[in-house]
């Protein structure tokens, strides 16, 4: 029970919070006609060792690999590899209460809890957000419920896919994990009152 009020106050930082917005990375330049070269803000190895060290161990695997990619393309083509192993999704959940709401396409995610670990299912109308939504299957399946209300949603900065993705798509990539987050607290508690009759 005490675990449970944890989680619920962790719950409602997250899902209280209001609606992420995408950021922007702002390129300096010193005036129109200087050409001198466009300065961005790069990410030491360090910074993002601390960044990633609260993450679950598979979503830390997938974000280590992500930024061994230096080329943009083919972090793109990362993500249709990841909607390519997205397994099969049962046509009954493709319900309004499973639907990533503030999604471009159609978001589909339903949670199970085994022997205290979740596992999720998931699905999308549309490759590009197939691959998000298999990207944070793979990487939070297998982790505590606590775990995955830990994960703050500015993780996505760390997968470096800011090329890739529209603003709207980064903010629907959140909204997804917000989801995920909210069923898996459902899924928990449910799962507790269950394990008491």
């Amino acid at each position: 029970a005490f675990e449970a009020r944890a989680m619920s106050s962790v719950a409602a930082h997250h899902l209280s919070a209001r609606p992420a917005v995408a950021r922007r990375t702002t390129l300096s330049r010193r005036t129109a006609g200087d050409r001198a070269p466009v300065r961005t803000r790069v990410r030491s190895p360090a910074v993002a060792a601390a960044d990633t060290e609260n993450l679950p161990a598979n979503l830390k695997k997938i974000v280590s690999a992500f930024q061994m990619v230096p080329d943009a393309m083919q972090r793109y083509k990362q993500l249709l590899f990841f909607a390519a192993k997205l397994k099969g999704f049962d046509e009954a959940d493709r319900v309004d209460d499973n639907k990533v709401p503030g999604c471009v396409s159609q978001v589909w995610v339903v949670p199970r809890i085994e022997d205290g670990l979740v596992y999720f299912t998931a699905d999308s109308d549309s490759q590009l957000t197939k691959g998000l939504a298999a990207l944070l299957v793979e990487g939070l399946s297998g982790s505590t419920p606590k775990e995955i209300m830990a994960v703050e949603p500015n993780f996505v900065e760390l997968l470096g896919l800011g090329q890739s993705l529209t603003p709207s798509r980064t903010n629907g990539f959140m909204n997804m994990l917000r989801l995920m987050q909210k069923k898996t607290l459902e899924a928990y508690v449910a799962a507790e009152a269950a394990a008491k009759e």
